[in-house]
């Protein structure tokens, strides 16, 4: 089992998006926040923000880290 997803192949998925995602980031200075929620309680929620996963146990829930997203979006 991978840090992120139970599946060697999505575990290795998933860090490719995030890298995609945090060099276009660097290169169009544009910011993205990444939240995947499996519907299994045995499987852990994959948070990244600006290209950067957060830690397991960041101190902030996926709710309020998508609601400041959205904000963030609003305001452009």
């Amino acid at each position: 089992m991978g840090t992120w997803h139970l599946n060697p192949e999505c575990e290795r998925a998933l860090i490719k998006l995030d890298d995609a995602l945090c060099s276009f980031e660097r290169a169009t200075e544009r910011e993205y926040t990444l939240i995947l929620v499996p519907h299994s309680s045995d499987e852990k929620i994959f948070m990244s923000q600006n290209g950067k996963p957060l830690p397991q146990d960041f101190d902030m829930p996926p709710e309020q880290i998508l609601s400041m997203a959205m904000e963030a979006r609003r305001k452009t």
